[in-house]
């Protein structure tokens, strides 16, 4: 399971926090001070179920009889759940779901004793006292249920589930058509199913800002449990461990038979004590990493400065994302600025094995002020914290406005579009590399004047749908900057659709006054000339415009473009329209050039 959502109610800034979308990958944006931090550690207070609310926990203006309410709502639910031994059902078929098909759970601290909290699961359930909330009564209360609504079941027998049960009632339910409303359905530690709902949910790690990471926090060390249970169990450590123990329980042994001695004393009733010690070898070993540097100084990495326990950071995240298959992707990791004391680079390293973790199953909440990890974010993962009166709240699409996030965050256009006449945004470094060579390979052909460089047109990477993308965008048109846009097709065959977001991204871009290239073919590398890549000594195999080119040839086949004469682009490029021969690279590059204009 996955967070979707969370909501707040009377807890620190948040006199009442609506809906926060939580995506695979999200972002949480905003000035010093709004509130952004406090969305994590409402997450950390839902998940540990012995942290007790503090009276500073509780927003200042909050009522003298209102509790403190944290809702959470979960989704990518399990398949399967057991809620009785043996039987197999689904939180769905159980109507734990709410109507929107989120396992929604608030969890409410009692505001005149804020040691007690309890468990509710808002459902979609029936509209009828004797049919609703079914998963959390025992066979008794079930069997009660069954005989006021005339249903016969037997109290016990082959076949007969407290699972059975509850379909028969909800079977009857349907028959006699009892509607379907927004229930809630309370839990608590006496409720067989509060183990079960508990035991569902994700794994929670907070890192805040302060937090140093160290090799003995238990969120370092609990990764490699693993490997250390799968060392004491090795052969040469068992008898190490049978010697070790026989040595303990004989040292043990001597010293309980001098109390026995003395116990003598008192009472004849009984003949020995014997000492009988139990080891737990998996959580007997904590360990720690020394480093040494280039000064020939060992010393243990929790001992390091701020910078290198960032690094430590880093490393973590990547160890996670690339462990063998197995792992367990049911975790989320909330981490509060990731971006202290690492320099930009190290940032975009950080956000990589971020990336790498979300698409293993694995989410991420952060908290940022930095442009590169805000930048890298799609706008559906981003929400904007501000603080307005002393309430906070958070904003997300569609009523987020970018060029607010843009100026509390001092996000700029990269550096060298002001170096330019003009910017061609493109998808990537091969992108780059095409389109420049393309230009100089039919300038150098006679079929241009002029290539980029002449006319001091650059390059920018420009993926997707992120706020560094419409930064770019629209700093260009602030700046008086002409500018366009070339991106791949995606098509798969020829019918195949261009993707709607390419299409909105055009649309976009020519309201802003830019131009925007889809190219016909599939991606650069259907352009690419036999000739040329068997010359590059790959294998000679069939494909055409809508191939997909990297799974045939490998990541690096675009620079074969490097290798094409101007002859074979013009051929690799032609298309008939109504007739007329066109050539598709040309013309594009021919618009690009009147960019400056």
């Amino acid at each position: 399971m996955r967070i979707h959502s969370l909501s707040l109610k009377n807890y620190r800034p948040f006199a009442t926090l609506e809906e926060i979308r939580l995506g695979q990958l999200a972002t949480i944006v905003g000035q010093n001070d709004v509130g952004k931090s406090n969305i994590l550690r409402a997450l950390e207070l839902f998940f540990d179920q012995g942290h007790k609310l503090e009276e500073s926990d509780i927003y200042t203006g909050a009522p003298a009889g209102e509790n403190i309410v944290i809702e959470v709502a979960f989704t990518s639910l399990p398949r399967e759940i057991e809620l009785e031994e043996g039987v197999m059902t689904t939180i769905e078929n159980e109507m734990l779901v709410d109507p929107d098909g989120y396992l929604r759970i608030r969890k409410t601290y009692d505001r005149s004793d804020l040691g007690k909290f309890s468990f509710t699961i808002i459902t979609l359930d029936f509209n009828d006292d004797d049919y609703a909330g079914l998963p959390i009564l025992k066979e008794k209360e079930l069997n009660e249920r069954c005989e006021k609504v005339g249903i016969e079941v037997s109290r016990s027998g082959r076949g007969i589930t407290n699972d059975s049960k509850r379909q028969a009632l909800r079977a009857k339910a349907r028959e006699i058509d009892i509607s379907q409303a927004y229930r809630e359905l309370t839990i608590t530690k006496k409720h067989d199913i509060w183990k079960k709902i508990v035991d569902l949910l994700p794994r929670f790690e907070l890192f805040e800002t302060d937090t140093r990471l160290g090799v003995g926090e238990t969120g370092f060390q609990g990764q490699f449990r693993s490997v250390v249970e799968t060392a004491v169990a090795k052969p040469d450590a068992i008898e190490a461990r049978d010697i070790f123990s026989r040595v303990i329980a004989s040292g043990l042994q001597i010293e309980v038979d001098e109390i026995f001695e003395r116990l003598k004393r008192h009472t004849d009733a009984f003949l020995s004590l014997t000492v009988k010690p139990e080891f737990s070898w998996d959580k007997a070993v904590r360990f720690d990493i020394f480093g040494k540097d280039r000064d020939g100084v060992d010393n243990s990495l929790d001992r390091r400065g701020s910078g290198m326990r960032r690094l430590l950071m880093v490393s973590f995240f990547q160890y996670i994302a690339e462990r063998r298959a197995g792992g367990e992707p049911d975790f989320v990791f909330a981490v509060e600025e990731p971006e202290n004391c690492l320099h930009p680079g190290l940032q975009r390293e950080l956000i990589k094995s971020f990336r790498s973790l979300a698409d293993k199953g694995y989410q991420i909440i952060v908290t940022s002020h930095s442009p590169v990890f805000v930048g890298s974010s799609p706008i559906n993962d981003l929400a904007l914290v501000v603080r307005e009166a002393g309430v906070a709240r958070a904003i997300q699409k569609p009523e987020l406005d970018l060029s607010d996030v843009a100026e509390q965050l001092g996000v700029e256009p990269c550096d060298q579009i002001t170096g330019y006449s003009a910017c061609v945004f493109v998808e990537g470094p091969a992108d780059i590399l095409f389109w420049k060579t393309v230009a100089s390979k039919l300038k150098e052909g006679g079929h241009l004047l002029y290539d980029f460089d002449d006319k001091k047109i650059g390059f920018v990477i420009c993926g997707g749908e992120t706020l560094r993308n419409w930064v770019d965008l629209r700093c260009m048109k602030r700046l008086n900057h002409r500018f366009g846009v070339v991106v791949d097709s995606d098509k798969k065959s020829k019918e195949d659709n261009i993707p709607q977001k390419k299409l909105n991204w055009k649309q976009k871009c020519e309201e802003d006054g830019g131009l925007f290239f889809i190219i016909r073919k599939r991606t650069i590398e259907n352009y690419l000339h036999r000739a040329a890549i068997t010359r590059s000594r790959r294998p000679a195999v069939k494909y055409d415009g809508f191939t997909d080119m990297k799974s045939l040839f490998g990541d690096k086949v675009f620079k074969v473009i490097s290798d094409m004469s101007p002859t074979e682009i013009m051929e690799m490029d032609k298309y008939y329209d109504s007739g007329t021969e066109h050539h598709e690279l040309l013309e594009i590059v021919q618009a690009l050039l009147t960019l400056p204009e």
